[in-house]
């Protein structure tokens, strides 16, 4: 994982990210080489589920902006070019399983979602977030950076975990450009998110709320029991998948206002 930011570092530059975005990988994908070489059926659904999670994008960016959030120029400004380089990840990703000989990531009933009380607030609809935000003001952006900070170190780690699943060069090289491509997303989430969380106790408490109960990765409330299940098992299960799960519930607990037990939550939920 990339080293963590800290309040000091340099602004993120807003301008450069947009006018470097990074669009369609299809030319760089080295497609034709999993005719011979298929993916293990473990590799294939791990690589589904992260590519339904990244193709989500659109409901993120609308869950965020009926809040408060969307009044932060700035953050809006990167939200538009983070969304535009989740699409052609997700794209990419389709075209991966596609000449692996599977179906896109889109393809197909996924099953029915858990019902969980504790994940009610999560499977809100963007006018009932709206009036519920407009209690909670501008400290809940950065209650949205911090957790969009932790969903990168999440979705880092799922990825480092379906290069030594699948054991392909071909698929290595291109996880390692999304994590190259992603590494920009998480180095603004971690700017913002530490900046705001050290400069309001109201946001440290909306964000230790919020993540007693939130599912990871972002998203995966709308995703099917079995799909998260299979997941946490492939990630986060065993004693390696523990050592995992632990190491990002610690990066959560360093994270300016928040507990120890605000990361043992965060690792607990992983592994449910």
């Amino acid at each position: 994982m990339t080293t963590r930011d800290d309040t000091s570092s340099p602004r993120f530059d807003v301008r450069e990210f947009a006018s470097t975005a990074r669009g369609n990988h299809r030319s760089e994908l080295q497609l034709e080489r999993y005719a011979d070489a298929r993916l293990s059926d473990d590799a294939v659904h791990l690589l589904r589920y992260l590519g339904r999670l990244e193709s989500a994008t659109m409901e993120q960016l609308r869950n965020l902006l009926v809040t408060a959030t969307h009044k932060d120029a700035r953050v809006t400004a990167f939200l538009v070019t983070w969304a535009f380089e989740k699409f052609w990840i997700a794209d990419a990703i389709d075209q991966i399983l596609i000449a692996n000989g599977s179906q896109g990531a889109q393809v197909g009933e996924e099953g029915p979602p858990r019902s969980l009380r504790s994940e009610g607030a999560d499977r809100r609809g963007p006018i009932r977030r709206a009036v519920l935000a407009m209690g909670q003001g501008v400290p809940l952006t950065g209650m949205h950076m911090a957790t969009g900070l932790i969903d990168e170190w999440v979705m880092r780690t799922s990825y480092q975990r379906l290069i030594t699943i699948a054991g392909s060069p071909t698929l290595e090289t291109t996880i390692e450009m999304f994590v190259d491509i992603k590494s920009r997303h998480e180095k603004f989430f971690s700017g913002e998110a530490r900046r705001r969380l050290a400069e309001s106790t109201k946001t440290v408490k909306q964000t230790t709320a919020q993540l007693a109960h939130a599912a990871w990765p972002i998203g995966a409330v709308d995703r099917s029991h079995a799909d998260r299940t299979f997941f946490a098992h492939t990630v986060f299960g065993g004693a390696d998948g523990l050592q995992r799960a632990t190491s990002i519930g610690h990066r959560v607990a360093e994270l300016p206002g928040l507990t120890p037990q605000t990361g043992d939550a965060v690792a607990r939920k992983l592994r449910s």
